[in-house]
């Protein structure tokens, strides 16, 4: 009030822009030598950085990928995809004719020239392919071939084998499944291959008529016959390999007792393995210098036999025993190798019927034995559960299943075996999951316990002292299986009348649902060849 209105303000234009020439250079940072050095040679995007890697280096690296990281790299660019093809030493190819025509083929195994390790399968019920393909196979893979599968390739002759035989004079493993040549193939084999050491044979088709063998194996080390019908036309290489280790007879026809007594006795056999197989006292008594083996479904076999091979093998290490409920061997023959056998490390029960007598004499009398598996004893009780307890100190794993054992017996096991790692306990009803936690509790987790009901209400395992503490990891390379008993074949006591067990129908309900939705996301092209790297 009583002022004067005052002046417009006047604002002040703004200063010109400099001029380039006067304008001040931007700040520079101060920057070390090393860091504008790697500045400098920063390189652009989209440079390849494996451009001027060898090509012997990028095989290296493919060789330490899995399966499905090889194919993925292989698809990245050319130079991966030859260098992918270069490196692979291991091939699986699906050998249904359509597939393999001549056509493609050739040029298929042009693109993997580095394979030693080759399979054909195909599936039973297509269209093998024939001698033409396996002869294609000799020509680009046969002198750098050293291991063969073939599967189901009914197509093929012994003429056929011969010719690829020929080829592959390096071939150090043979392994055939469901063909239909005959022995002719084989002999042709063991003639042209000097070096082959391991011969898997299964379900040959064309050995009916088959005269014998009149060849051996010079360096043959391991012998798998299964399921044959006329196998005794290879005696000659079982007893006239002087080289052989390891021998598996399962489920072929015949009298096997003359063979087995023909092996001499300066022969290097350690290993045998017998399942459904008729042979007696006589074949087994027979052998010596054993350190593993499996007699599974032999019911011939009785405690002569065993107390024989027994007395005539002292540095036998392993002990498979499936008595399929004959009650031809028990305490006579397990107390024979509990006094010849001291170095017993491993021993398998299934079906057989023992008591603390022979207990006993093995705890004392064995002391590295360190894995105990019983499964199917109806005179495995408390008694004994508490004698394996007392007695048996440097075991590490111990299964049993199936067995009249309570929580008393198994409460014992927290009082002994100080070096005891894992407890599996399976159908077993008189075994509660508190003793299962009683169990896992005294040893303060670092003891795994499997509990299983019989009828699969639940199963109790301590994470941490599988994972953490790395037991079960570093207990040795000699793990008793999870499955053992139903590898070697033992009575599943629980199945119904389907002859499932009873868990597996209690699994099915949680299982179904997800089942149905991974197949859907997974179905396989038809008419596609699967490959396989090398390991």
């Amino acid at each position: 009030m009583g002022q004067c209105p005052s002046a417009p303000r006047r604002r002040k234009p703004p200063p010109p822009p400099p001029s380039p020439a006067a304008a001040p250079p931007p700040p520079r940072l101060l920057l070390s030598s090393a860091s504008s050095a790697c500045a400098e040679e920063a390189p652009a995007e989209g440079v390849d950085h494996t451009a001027d890697l060898p090509e012997e280096l990028l095989a290296l690296v493919f060789s330490l990928l899995g399966s499905g990281d090889r194919k993925r790299c292989s698809l990245v660019c050319r130079r991966w995809l030859a260098a992918e093809a270069a490196s692979r030493l291991r091939l699986a190819l699906d050998a249904r004719a359509p597939l393999l025509s001549p056509a493609a083929l050739p040029r298929l195994l042009d693109r993997f020239p580095a394979v030693s390790k080759l399979a054909l399968k195909c599936d039973r019920r297509a269209e093998s392919v024939g001698d033409a393909a396996l002869a294609l196979v000799a020509a680009r893979l046969g002198p750098g071939l050293r291991r063969l599968k073939l599967r189901a390739l009914r197509a093929v002759t012994d003429d056929g084998i011969a010719a690829l035989a020929a080829r592959a004079a390096g071939l150090r493993k043979l392994s055939v499944g469901s063909c239909a040549f005959g022995a002719k193939g084989i002999e042709a084999v063991l003639r042209s291959c000097a070096s082959l050491e391991e011969l898997s044979i299964k379900r040959l088709r064309g050995l009916a008529d088959s005269e014998p063998l009149a060849v051996s194996g010079p360096r043959l080390q391991s012998l798998s016959l299964k399921e044959l019908y006329n196998g005794q036309c290879f005696a000659s290489l079982i007893t006239h390999s002087p080289n052989l280790k390891t021998l598996k007879i399962i489920r072929c026809s015949g009298d096997w007792d003359p063979v087995l007594q023909a092996v001499p006795r300066e022969a290097l056999l350690t290993e045998l393995h017998l399942e459904k197989l008729q042979v007696s006292d006589r074949g087994v008594a027979a052998l010596c210098g054993l350190e593993v083996l499996y007699l599974a479904k032999v019911p011939e076999v009785t405690d002569v036999g065993l107390a024989a091979v027994a007395a005539r093998s002292p540095r036998l290490r392993k002990l498979h025993v499936d008595g399929w409920k004959a009650n031809r061997i028990g305490d006579r023959g397990l107390t024979a190798v509990a006094h010849k056998c001291a170095s017993l490390q491993e021993l398998v029960l299934i079906g057989v019927n023992l008591t603390s007598a022979s207990i006993e004499l093995i705890a004392a009398n064995c002391p590295t034995l360190e894995r105990l598996a019983l499964c199917g004893s109806d005179t495995f009780g408390d008694a004994e559960m508490a004698c394996v307890a007392a007695k048996c100190a440097a075991l590490r794993k111990l299964c049993i299943k199936a067995c009249p054992v309570s929580d008393v017996g198994m409460d014992k096991l927290a009082e002994g075996c100080p070096r005891l790692v894992k407890v599996k306990v399976k159908k077993c009803r008189g075994v509660t999951s508190e003793c299962a936690e009683r169990l896992r509790a005294s040893r303060h987790g670092a003891l795994s316990v499997n509990f299983d009901t019989p009828g699969g209400a639940g199963e109790l395992q301590d994470a941490r002292s599988v994972d953490e503490s790395g037991a079960l990891d570093n207990a040795g390379s000699d793990v008793l299986p999870e499955d053992l008993d139903d590898r070697i074949g033992g009575p599943d006591i629980s199945s119904g009348s389907s002859g499932r067990p009873s868990r597996w129908k209690a699994r099915m309900g949680s299982l179904i649902s997800r089942s149905l939705s991974v197949s859907m996301f997974r179905m396989r092209p038809s008419g596609a060849c699967y490959t396989s790297h090398e390991s």
